[in-house]
């Protein structure tokens, strides 16, 4: 009988050696020429989730400042 943490060292160890191999890299990258696309891609992705958090901060800010007018009106008024 074999043991269990044999066998997922085996697999793990199979895995690794697997995964730290690529049949698509022919070549190494050359630093001299990016890949633009992928470079794009990146800079367009962080703009667009830095516009979704400022828009968010600032729907969040304008909801307080409400809720907090909704308060201080509710408090004088009693």
């Amino acid at each position: 009988m074999v043991c269990m943490h044999t066998i997922c060292c085996a697999v793990i160890k199979q895995f690794t050696v697997a995964s730290s191999r690529s049949a698509f890299t022919a070549r190494r990258d050359d630093p001299r020429n990016p890949n633009w696309l992928s470079v794009g891609l990146t800079l367009a992705s962080t703009v667009a989730i830095w516009v979704l958090i400022f828009k968010q901060h600032n729907d969040d800010t304008i909801e307080y400042e409400r809720r907090k007018a909704e308060r201080e009106s509710l408090s004088a008024g009693s």
